[in-house]
């Protein structure tokens, strides 16, 4: 059999013994026995209502049928997501500097547009800062296909990686990495974060910027794919404001549209070309045209998913008081079901129970993906439909043995 590329051959190493996943996820109807996945952040909570609007407003033209160019062409009178992008963000985000389709770019999700910006902007070897907890699939990004490197800044414990506090952590880690003979790139922020769900204070993010300026000279990638998910619940009335440096993504991943904003020309246009042979869909970018560009929907969807997130939410939050969890929005520190009397290591207690809730039903990812500080915090999503999370959270229960929140009972 011919031999992969060197490069070819670094990847299939890096992938390493992946067991297949053999289980099948949950349906009510088609597999009720199947596993429940709290541990990928997709909100579910309009799919339904997402899917009826699909359904009732699909509409393809014979450009669409096309290469993407009939669609993105400066003489197409076609509505494309190259003008509902940057019309779409201007009014929910609202920039200082107005965005305009030549400020913007859009791809076939997130993960790819920012996989291919890196591409660009790093060379092997080249490092992206960022702080840990982080999203946990930035590390494939990172490392395929610009064989970057990510460069985590170490935060205590006991410092919220988002306040002003962490500064100086950031100072610290670029000088040592510049002294070490390492060559800084990117500077990677998550704003709403992804896992903490906290917004950064303004203060984090100007200051961020200034030690940028002062120190070295790095490209600020902001991911605000959170940006219009931001509710209050009876725990914090009032969250902090967000404000955008300005991304966008939907309730729907298996539908890929991600966008890519710069005012830096050459970003744009490298990124662009390098995207041409992986485009968005057609079918994607009339469904997502003819969303952003209705604004009573966008505005009653919005709304709406606001409010129920505010429930969906509520509902985990009464379950972890219930059991005494401790819980940072939906990081979940489950450290309290784990072995205390054996002297295992944190990764092994973790080991454990993931196997343990694995057998129940539910599947959780590892703290150390993301490299939380706090290691026997999880991330659990809870923007499933309400029968599904009350299922996932009774089989928990039932995993350790733990009482039943009467609530998980009577629903």
């Amino acid at each position: 059999m011919p031999a992969l590329s060197q490069r070819g051959q670094e990847r299939f190493t890096q992938l390493g013994s992946v067991p297949p996943f053999t289980e099948g996820y949950y349906d009510s109807k088609t597999n009720p026995s199947g596993l429940i996945n709290l541990g990928t952040a997709e909100n579910s909570l309009l799919s339904n209502e997402l899917l009826d609007y699909m359904h009732n407003h699909f509409h393809m033209t014979v450009a669409h049928l096309k290469y993407r160019s009939a669609l993105t062409h400066v003489a197409s009178t076609i509505p494309s997501t190259k003008q509902a992008v940057p019309r779409f963000l201007n009014k929910t985000l609202k920039p200082l500097v107005p965005i305009t389709p030549d400020h913007c770019v859009v791809g076939p999700g997130i993960g790819a547009v920012f996989a291919h910006l890196l591409w660009h902007l790093c060379d092997e070897g080249e490092g992206v800062l960022m702080t840990a907890p982080f999203y946990a699939d930035y590390t494939r990004d990172i490392i395929y296909p610009a064989k970057a490197i990510q460069v985590i800044v170490p935060v205590q414990q006991t410092v919220d990686s988002l306040s002003p506090a962490v500064l100086p952590y950031i100072r610290q880690t670029i000088l040592e990495f510049q002294n070490s003979g390492g060559k800084l790139r990117v500077l990677l922020t998550c704003n709403p974060h992804n896992p903490t769900a906290q917004v950064y204070p303004p203060e984090t993010i100007l200051g961020t910027c200034h030690d940028n300026g002062r120190l070295v000279r790095l490209h600020l990638i902001v991911d605000e794919v959170f940006a219009n998910e931001l509710f209050p619940s009876s725990y914090v009335k009032d969250p902090t404001p967000f404000r955008s440096i300005l991304s966008m993504d939907t309730s729907s991943s298996g539908v890929k549209v991600g966008a890519l904003v710069s005012y830096n020309d050459a970003v744009l246009r490298t990124v662009a070309d390098s995207l041409s042979s992986t485009p968005i869909s057609s079918a994607a970018d009339a469904l997502f045209t003819a969303i952003m560009n209705d604004d009573e929907y966008c505005e009653w969807f919005l709304t709406e998913n606001r409010r129920r997130l505010t429930n969906a939410f509520e509902l985990v939050a009464r379950w972890c008081d219930f059991h005494k969890f401790p819980g940072v929005f939906m990081l979940i520190d489950f450290g309290s079901l784990m072995n205390v009397n054996r002297k295992l290591t944190v990764e092994e207690k973790v080991a454990e129970f993931l196997h343990s809730v694995r057998k129940a039903g539910v599947r959780l990812w590892s703290p150390a993906l993301s490299q939380d500080p706090v290691g026997t915090r999880f991330r659990v999503v809870f923007t499933l439909p309400e029968t599904n999370m009350k299922l996932a959270l009774y089989r928990i229960e039932a995993a350790f043995n733990l009482s039943h929140q009467p609530e998980l009972i009577s629903g």
